[in-house]
């Protein structure tokens, strides 16, 4: 079991990565890949990792960027690389 704190929340989890998801955990994994990988097939652009350590919880990466706000957003929309013609 992992506690900790993260701002002034305490969060209790299973495993020591978690996703947060606005002001709640959307899951608990044992791997930061794991995690990565929940973001990008079930949460949604505004979720973050965290990651325990010692008696805290500390964000492991910044947010994904979600693709439609990115440059490739066209690519992205259309299934195409962009460079449109």
């Amino acid at each position: 079991m992992f506690a900790g704190l993260f701002d002034q929340h305490v969060i209790y989890a299973s495993h020591p990565f978690i996703v947060l998801e606005g002001e709640d955990v959307s899951g608990s994994f044992s791997t930061f890949d794991a995690a990565e990988d929940f973001i990008a097939k079930k949460a949604s652009y505004t979720a973050f990792i965290l990651r325990h350590e010692g008696q805290k919880w500390v964000i492991a990466k910044d947010r994904v960027v979600n693709p439609l706000f990115g440059p490739d957003r066209w690519g992205f929309i259309h299934g195409k690389p962009s460079g449109r013609q």
